[in-house]
């Protein structure tokens, strides 16, 4: 009963059907949904059946076989991009660990990858996470695509956007509790992404702030893929789109799992021309998405209420 009142909140829009393409009713009502609800909640749920359940369940067989190996393993994957390497053993949030891959639209990326984890190769991880990436990226430009279409916005700037998008694929674990410890995955969070898609093992635990402030269980179905703005949509849209807090509490008895698909600009982020007017004013200076991923860990960008109108707003005065 939760579940299905929590899809009520959250609005589906419905990926599987085939008639919904550019230029239908069907389309223009779907980018609609998509624009209120991610102004309203800052995401909503993509009902998406490309990825088959053989597929969903090979992708979350090999995650827990990656999150198997020795520590010492898993911590080889580091990056010179914050939050692109792994990421564990910390004692604020000592359930949870994940581990990155860069551009896995690239082969050489998931090799490279595959190659530090299991050094005598492993062909299966290799072609099922490349394949996963495809379908899910897929997934990535066609909201894109609604999201430009349900501001008015050319598609061509879309087309450009696309095209400077660099991708990560992020695998999560939370473990179960022990006696001693609190339940708590993942603290409150928004993410600096243009869109984080997130596919779960059919556990509950992630959680999303709505409008109301209400926090509510989010659908851990393997067709529900919950589609969330970050910081950088909220740029881009000049304030217009809200940023999607949400948590992760393990309540279960059973570990879980997910996978997260994160969207970063290759280019300079900046507000998008045609959503400033006089009523709507330039909120942002233009910035390089890399550099606000270094600014977030500060203690400036900490101690501040809105990390990105600390890190770029216009006229931003922090209050605390």
């Amino acid at each position: 009963m939760m579940i299905s009142q929590n899809i009520c909140q959250v609005p589906v829009v419905d990926f599987t059907d085939k008639e919904m393409k550019p230029g239908t009713a069907k389309w223009a009502s779907a980018c609609k949904v998509i624009r209120n609800a991610l102004e309203d909640h800052g995401c909503f749920y993509a009902l998406y059946d490309k990825v088959p359940t053989e597929l969903h369940n090979s992708v979350f067989t090999l995650m827990e076989e990656q999150f198997d190996l020795p520590l010492e393993t898993k911590m080889q994957k580091i990056s010179d991009k914050p939050y692109h390497g792994y990421y564990g053993q910390n004692a604020h949030v000592p359930l949870y660990e994940s581990l990155g891959i860069n551009d896995p639209l690239t082969t050489e990326e998931i090799r490279k990858f595959t190659k530090l984890m299991w050094p005598a190769g492993h062909d299966h991880f290799c072609e099922t996470m490349s394949l996963y990436a495809k379908l899910v990226v897929e997934l990535d430009h066609m909201s894109k695509r609604m999201v430009f279409d349900g501001y008015g916005v050319d598609q061509k700037h879309c087309d450009s956007l696309l095209e400077s998008t660099k991708y990560m694929l992020r695998s999560f674990k939370y473990r179960v509790p022990q006696k001693h410890e609190n339940n708590l995955g993942l603290h409150a969070h928004t993410d600096t992404s243009f869109f984080t898609i997130l596919h779960q093992n059919n556990v509950n635990g992630l959680q999303v702030k709505l409008k109301n402030e209400d926090w509510i269980d989010i659908d851990p179905s393997p067709f529900m893929f919950l589609i969330l703005a970050g910081d950088a949509f909220k740029v881009w849209s000049n304030d217009r789109m809200q940023c999607c807090e949400h948590r992760v509490i393990i309540s279960g008895k059973k570990e879980r799992y997910s996978m997260g698909l994160f969207s970063l600009g290759g280019k300079v982020v900046e507000p998008q021309e045609e959503l400033v007017d006089e009523e709507h004013p330039r909120q942002y200076k233009p910035f390089d998405h890399y550099e606000y991923l270094r600014f977030y860990a500060t203690k400036k960008a900490l101690q501040s209420k809105s990390r990105i109108k600390a890190f770029c707003g216009i006229d931003y005065a922090d209050e605390n």
